[in-house]
């Protein structure tokens, strides 16, 4: 997400980090810094040995077909090996720099491997997921912003396919939001991003297999941006309202990545937003553990995501620049949206 909502409050979330981390963190950084070495050495070692290991197959192979065997094995072994290294040591920061993120942040816990407020099967039946066959969730986030309780999860889905040739595709990979909502939802409603003309009948016909269906809104700036789909069309009207449309869309024009898709399901509302590369990664081998600091603030940035996600929902905004400010006034516009139904 492009920018932080509340400047205050994250010059505050940025005060009581450092604060923290001097505290807490910067008495520890000489042990870690001793063992970011040891594990860059173990890193450079296996990387050295798969080289060696490569050539030497190649020299003693007695044919191509042999060599590219047991060069493949000795490469799968060393790249194992060093990522074995590599996060290890990863591990042992995100235990040290991980709490010091969620206490400077307010209300949060955090975890590793499991999430009990997501149901990706039940996610993915009603499509806002992709179908999948493997899933993992890594980082997981838990608190309250705004009277909100939220999960923040980061989660991989991989689709296998078993038959002549086994192939295996990454569906997914991103940040899944599971929001309270001030009342159950007894629906089943998709907000899907659209897909075109072609797109969007295909998965109209998918879903109507389902039995969830298409429900169309008279709000221009959400129709160019999602399709609409619930099992009771009455009850999604009343749900998506034109204030939540307009958050929505806010929220889709303040995206950097891929767009995302929103559901409310068993009573909570749930966001997926693909995102690349590992979301709330901090520390490597090669770099010096003097630039933690550095790291635990933009990793404090990626965290609040999911605070700034929640403000988007409640209708607060970035302050918009002087050439915005002109532009909505052309328009009549207000600088900042009107009162937004919370979600």
């Amino acid at each position: 997400m492009a920018a932080v909502i509340s400047r205050t409050h994250a010059g505050q979330a940025e005060r009581r980090l450092f604060e923290l981390f001097r505290r807490e963190v910067a008495p520890n950084l000489a042990a870690l810094e001793r063992r970011r070495r040891q594990h860059r050495l173990g890193y450079l070692a296996a990387l050295a040995g798969t080289l060696g290991g490569i050539f030497v197959v190649f020299l003693l192979a007695q044919s191509l077909q042999q060599g590219l065997f047991a060069g493949a094995i000795v490469l799968v072994g060393g790249f194992l090996l060093m990522q074995w290294a590599q996060r290890s040591y990863t591990d042992q920061v995100r235990k040290a720099v991980t709490p010091v993120v969620c206490g400077a942040i307010g209300d949060l816990s955090y975890g590793v491997g499991a999430a009990p407020d997501l149901n990706l099967d039940r996610l993915a039946q009603i499509g806002l997921v992709p179908g999948y066959t493997r899933g993992r969730i890594d980082d997981v986030f838990c608190g309250r912003h705004r009277g909100t309780r939220f999960t923040m999860a980061e989660v991989r889905l991989r689709r296998v396919r078993h038959g002549r040739r086994r192939s295996s595709r990454r569906v997914f990979r991103g940040l899944i939001f599971a929001l309270d909502v001030p009342r159950p939802v007894p629906a089943r409603i998709l907000i899907a991003k659209d897909g075109g003309l072609v797109g969007n009948a295909v998965r109209g016909w998918i879903k109507g297999l389902g039995g969830i269906q298409r429900v169309p809104l008279p709000d221009e700036a959400f129709e160019a941006r999602f399709e609409l789909y619930a099992d009771r069309p009455e009850v999604a009207r009343a749900t998506v309202t034109p204030e939540l449309c307009a958050n929505l869309v806010a929220l889709a024009a303040a995206q950097d990545g891929p767009p995302f898709q929103a559901a409310f399901v068993d009573s909570r509302f749930f966001v997926a937003m693909p995102r690349r590369g590992d979301q709330f990664g901090i520390g490597s081998v090669f770099r010096s553990t003097a630039l933690l600091e550095q790291e635990a603030a933009r990793l404090l940035e990626e965290v609040g995501i999911v605070h700034r996600l929640i403000d988007y929902l409640h209708g607060e905004r970035p302050s918009l620049g002087p050439a915005a400010k002109s532009t909505a006034a052309d328009r009549g516009q207000d600088e900042q949206p009107g009162p937004v139904v919370r979600c």
